[in-house]
């Protein structure tokens, strides 16, 4: 069983490209597993007269006022359609932290990143989590442009 994290964020761009390069991977349906993962970032602030209380308390119950990206059930419904089995996660945090905590966690054979679009300069540039996933991962990373 090939097992891939699938980090998403609110752009269905990158979801459907993501989505077009796990099916283009050379692997049976059968034989592949994907973890979704959409991580909340945490709201980081300047304590005030009441402390950091306040702040804690809300990123601890953020996953709970905040609905996931409508791109989560839209990659979970397309993988269950191709018959890929498919298991969604969600956490609070640093997103680039978060991708690696949970790969190692789950012990994902890659990570599937979307990236966007650049410039032909700029592709040189990735965007800060895709860039630290890239350079902190222990496995491979695939990216879907």
């Amino acid at each position: 069983m090939y097992h891939v994290l699938v980090p998403v964020d609110t752009d269905e761009q990158r979801a459907t490209a993501q989505l077009e390069t796990l099916r283009s991977l050379p692997a049976d349906p059968d034989d592949l597993s994907v973890t979704v993962l959409h991580v909340l970032e945490e709201i980081d602030t300047i304590a005030d007269e009441g402390g950091t209380t306040f702040i804690d308390d809300l990123n601890e119950s953020l996953s709970e006022i905040r609905d996931v990206p409508d791109t989560v059930p839209l990659i979970e419904e397309r993988l269950a359609d191709d018959g890929i089995d498919v298991e969604r996660m969600e956490m609070v945090g640093d997103p680039a932290d978060g991708i690696g905590q949970v790969a190692a966690e789950i012990d994902a054979d890659a990570i599937l990143l979307g990236v966007r679009k650049r410039s032909p300069v700029g592709k040189a540039i990735f965007g800060s989590v895709s860039q630290r996933v890239i350079i902190d991962a222990d496995r491979p990373v695939i990216i879907a442009e």
